[in-house]
């Protein structure tokens, strides 16, 4: 097995770890399609999260402070087992933390982790951690934090999302290089863990409904198109669950700038652009209940199917 073989189920496997963690995005154009019903357990407050929540949002005027919703997720914990091809290879895990509040703003604490098992660990070590930032008010990541240890390398992602200037602004570490750039997103975009949760903030779902969202993980725009294509009863290691099933598929995007209004002082939106169709196509199972529990996923790559099923679960205090 070589090199870049491993790699994509390491995607794959990241993309589990939160029911579909892929580094994904959404629609065409300033006006993309949104949802229509329009939601570590270690504490991270570091330096950079404070200055995140205390800066201003570029040079635009900041949006009005909404009220958080209800956060029925808080100490959430969802662990998987995920398998390629049949075999298991490695473990991944999701714990949500409590809604939490700064210089009057509020946030959400999400980490995930996923380990190498057996043969996938013989063949390629690995231990990848994301802690990322929620905002209960709109679903939506105030900065996310990756570190990758693969394969005896190690490399680290640190992105922070100014959502009304259309703005990410992205610091890579790898050994001792480091770089800073600032990428242009749609302002609904999220990254690869806080789509999750708006999905599953949506209510009762019906077949035929559609969503669309972008996803940005410090290196990559995605748009992750997903529709509800029916109801099935899923037997997982925890017993049997009543499950919408959706059916999803995963589009790199480009984004061009827009420009500035000199009268009214406002960024315009980015133009969206489809540069590759279809990089993955899938299925992911939530339960039929409040909680819309991510019960399963599947994920077709060119090297093979993999699977991520829940082992254990551990429901939130916010409900």
């Amino acid at each position: 097995m070589n090199a870049p073989s491993p790699r994509i189920h390491v995607r794959l496997a990241l993309l589990a770890l939160a029911a579909l963690a892929l580094n994904v995005g959404a629609p065409s154009a300033a006006e993309a399609q949104r949802p229509q019903k329009l939601a570590p357990t270690e504490q991270v407050e570091r330096a950079e999260l404070r200055a995140s929540l205390q800066d201003p949002v570029l040079e635009v005027e900041a949006p009005p402070v909404l009220r958080p919703r209800a956060f029925r997720w808080q100490q959430e914990e969802l662990f998987y087992s995920v398998r390629v091809n049949d075999a298991e290879a490695m473990r991944a895990g999701l714990r949500t933390g409590e809604v939490r509040r700064h210089q009057g703003r509020h946030y959400v604490p999400l980490s995930g982790t996923a380990q190498s098992r057996g043969f996938f660990h013989a063949v390629y070590p690995l231990h990848d951690r994301a802690n990322t930032y929620l905002d209960p008010a709109t679903m939506r990541p105030l900065r996310t934090e990756k570190h990758f240890e693969e394969r005896g390398q190690t490399r680290v992602y640190n992105v922070d999302y100014r959502h009304p200037g259309f703005e990410a602004r992205v610091e890579r570490l790898r050994e001792d290089r480091r770089l800073r750039f600032r990428a242009t997103i749609p302002d609904t975009t999220h990254d690869m863990l806080t789509w999750l949760y708006e999905l599953r903030s949506q209510g009762e779902l019906n077949v035929g409904d559609a969503f669309a969202f972008y996803i940005y993980d410090g290196w990559l725009l995605s748009r992750l198109d997903v529709e509800v294509v029916g109801r099935e009863d899923i037997l997982t290691p925890l017993g049997w669950f009543h499950t919408y099933r959706l059916d999803f598929a995963r589009h790199i995007m480009d984004a061009e700038r827009g420009g500035v209004d000199a009268e009214r002082g406002e960024v315009a939106a980015p133009s969206v652009s489809l540069r590759e169709s279809s990089r993955h196509t899938g299925s992911l199972w939530l339960s039929r209940d409040a909680n819309f529990i991510p019960v399963r996923v599947t994920i077709n790559t060119p090297l093979g199917a993999g699977e991520a099923v829940l082992i254990h679960y551990k429901p939130g205090t916010g409900a």
